[in-house]
């Protein structure tokens, strides 16, 4: 009872954001597995135990370093965030345009939810380092700054470029959904419906071609439940049940930061260089 009362203490759109964060940003790199047999890096049962050592291995660095330097490790996964889900919505602009679409979808999902909710955010980063928050503000605020003009760079393409205003029109959609709700709800919002959406969607279009749908499906699952498992039982070692708040957020966050970093690795390495490659 003491757990349940602990998660009801949370607040509801709190739990809602969470359970949308678990159940899709924690999988999120379910396919990897089907994208490693897509780029020829998986091809038998000892390739793939290959690749899911080093999988899990630099999951775990991630741990370790987070373990060491928590505040570096916080500014470096919410800067790393940005340049992933900014890479996955931009669409029209090439070079230092391209730059400034990708720096605006993923910035203003970071440090526009953290500025428009400061208390709340702080919270949460004060229980994922566990220690004055500061010198993370400081680097928030840094960014802020680039993303404003990374913002501003997008609505001026729109104003001759009628490509630019869809894009236009979706950051100022979402930036109003940011400033509305709460800050876990608004960012399980983007990450769950929009860049989840779309990468989901644009991994399954270019991998079927080359992957049975079947294996498709079967790493999706296996990947989804053995990420599951392993908050699971990270959860249960770690938890304090009386106030399982903290813990929560710790397991969600830090685990999420470990799996972005092989993610980021396989999606935004390997596999655009290969196609970069192909062209």
């Amino acid at each position: 009872m003491d757990l349940i009362a602990g998660l009801i203490d949370l607040g509801v759109w709190n739990l809602i954001g969470l359970a949308g964060i678990v159940f899709i940003g924690l999988p999120h790199g379910a396919l990897d597995g089907a994208v490693a047999m897509h780029l020829g890096l998986v091809n038998k049962f000892s390739t793939m135990a290959r690749f899911v050592i080093v999988y899990v291995g630099l999951a775990g660095l991630v741990v370790g370093a987070w373990i060491i330097a928590p505040s570096l490790s916080l500014i470096v996964f919410l800067t790393i965030s940005m340049l992933h889900f900014g890479a996955g919505d931009a669409k029209h602009g090439k070079g230092i345009l391209r730059f400034a679409e990708t720096l605006a979808h993923g910035g203003l999902a970071i440090v526009g939810i953290s500025q428009f909710h400061r208390s709340e955010v702080d919270e949460i980063f004060y229980y994922l380092i566990n220690q004055d928050t500061a010198v993370v503000w400081l680097a928030i605020n840094v960014l802020t700054v680039a993303v404003i003009v990374a913002i501003l760079a997008c609505v001026s393409q729109a104003v001759s470029d009628v490509r630019w205003s869809a894009t236009s029109f979706e950051l100022l959609v979402l930036g109003i959904v940011y400033s509305l709700v709460p800050p876990l709800l608004g960012f399980a919002i983007y990450f769950c419906l929009v860049h989840s959406a779309r990468h989901f969607k644009r991994i399954v279009s270019t991998i079927k071609a080359t992957v049975d749908v079947s294996n498709i499906k079967t790493q999706a699952i296996l990947f989804t439940t053995a990420s599951w498992i392993a908050a699971g039982i990270a959860f249960w070692m770690l938890a304090d049940f009386t106030d399982p708040g903290p813990t929560v957020m710790r397991v969600t966050f830090i685990g999420l930061a470990a799996l972005t970093v092989p993610h980021m690795v396989l999606i935004d390495g390997i596999m655009k260089s290969k196609e970069v490659s192909a062209v």
